[in-house]
């Protein structure tokens, strides 16, 4: 009786942790390593504003970062 609790309470468990894990379409809150990174994953105009923006990644220093 008692293993088939823990059996039941592993269960719970399981579900209940599935339910918190993060979005599979979160999106990122840290810049890419590079443009061709941010690019493959869909992002490009990255403004000064957003947490995804480096200067490092803005060629012509005019606020938007990779480009389109």
């Amino acid at each position: 009786m008692t293993r088939a609790i823990s059996v039941l309470a592993a269960s719970v468990f399981g579900v209940i942790a599935i339910g918190v894990a993060a979005p599979a379409n979160a999106q990122p809150t840290v810049p890419f390593k590079n443009c061709t990174a941010a690019k493959a994953a869909g992002y490009c105009d990255i403004p000064t504003d957003s947490p995804l923006y480096t200067p490092s990644q803005d060629r012509d220093r005019d606020g938007v970062a990779c480009e389109c």
